[in-house]
């Protein structure tokens, strides 16, 4: 039986990078990506989990209690790049968020040369836990470099699952490694601190842990009795059985004005919530169905959005999955 395409720790911390890479290198490739990623069994997607679903996933403990997962998820990214810091590499332009735990600053060296930062926090860790061979502001890290014009620099918060804040450095006419580590060692010492912490509005995703909010039940129906538990960052979360995998996804961010995240997307009606959904057909065909949890100033806002996938010859209606799993979701969704 074909299975879906996944990539294991093996491969995960270049593919990690590169999925990094292509949101950081500048504004304007910024502006041309979807206003939201993909989000089905992430490159670098935690190790399965064998065991029933039962509870939240983060199981291990952090290195530092300030980097509980619970207060990971309340750091505002754009805070982290503390301008004060910046300055000391070059001129630093404006923030650019992306998403609830990511942020860049595509900024110019001392010398007027293009320097683009990138943090991330929560990012999941896998092989790179093993790899960890150096320390940075007291905790373990990991560096890696990518054809010579990035460097990412991990330091780790959490072994079990790995978790980190990554900073990417993109910078051709120097040593990326180098503002990678003195922006990293800001970001951890702000993180400890309060100046970084955001307060979420009603009714924000930003809290929830997707992995442990559906029911047991509803995650049995839509996957498996036993299903291997992917967490990836701090607002995904897939569950993956023999022939039918959900993923959860909360995300902040762009929402256009009238909801035209597809054009080939179809309105639904979930009990009085209205919804999107986009059935597409491929060689491990899927239904995606999404809806605004939260509207915010100009065009951003909160999304929730849920994935029912599976192999072709697996004969199910994803679609009907799709909505049964959005519909038992809803209840436990905060009110705006």
């Amino acid at each position: 039986m074909p299975r879906p395409t996944r990539t294991f720790p093996a491969v995960a911390a270049a593919l990690s990078a590169l999925a990094l890479l292509a949101a950081g290198c500048g504004s304007d490739a910024l502006a041309k990506q979807p206003p939201f990623p993909r989000s089905t069994i992430q490159a670098n997607a935690a190790d399965p989990s064998d065991k029933p679903v039962t509870g939240t996933t983060t199981t291990g403990e952090p290195a530092d209690p300030a980097f509980s997962v619970d207060k990971l998820r309340l750091l505002d990214p754009c805070k982290l790049l503390d301008a004060d810091a910046l300055k000391e590499l070059g001129k630093p332009d404006e923030a650019v968020p992306g998403g609830f735990s990511r942020c860049s600053n595509f900024m110019q060296d001392k010398d007027g040369k293009d320097l683009s930062i990138t943090v991330e926090v929560g990012q999941t860790m896998t092989s790179e836990i093993k790899k960890a061979d150096k320390t940075l502001a007291g905790l373990r890290s990991y560096e890696q470099v990518l054809e010579g014009s990035a460097c990412f620099v991990s330091v780790i918060t959490q072994e079990e699952p790995g978790l980190a804040f990554t900073v990417q450095i993109g910078y051709k006419d120097g040593d990326g490694c180098v503002p990678g580590r003195k922006v990293a060692e800001s970001v951890v010492k702000l993180a400890k601190g309060k100046t970084a912490v955001r307060t979420a509005p009603k009714g924000s995703l930003i809290t929830l842990d997707p992995c442990a909010l559906p029911s047991d039940a509803a995650v049995v129906e839509a996957s498996d009795k036993s299903p291997r538990v992917y967490p990836y960052g701090l607002h995904n979360c897939s569950w993956v059985g023999d022939d039918a995998e959900m993923t959860l996804d909360f995300r902040g961010g762009f929402v256009p004005k009238d909801d035209k995240f597809d054009s080939k997307q179809t309105e639904i009606d979930l009990g009085g919530v209205k919804a999107y959904q986009v059935d597409t057909a491929t060689s491990f065909p899927s239904c995606t169905i999404k809806w605004v949890q939260l509207r915010g100033e100009d065009d951003d806002g909160e999304v929730v959005e849920v994935k029912s996938a599976g192999p072709k010859d697996a004969q199910f209606d994803r679609c009907a999955k799709a909505q049964a799993f959005a519909k038992a979701l809803l209840p436990k969704l905060p009110k705006p």
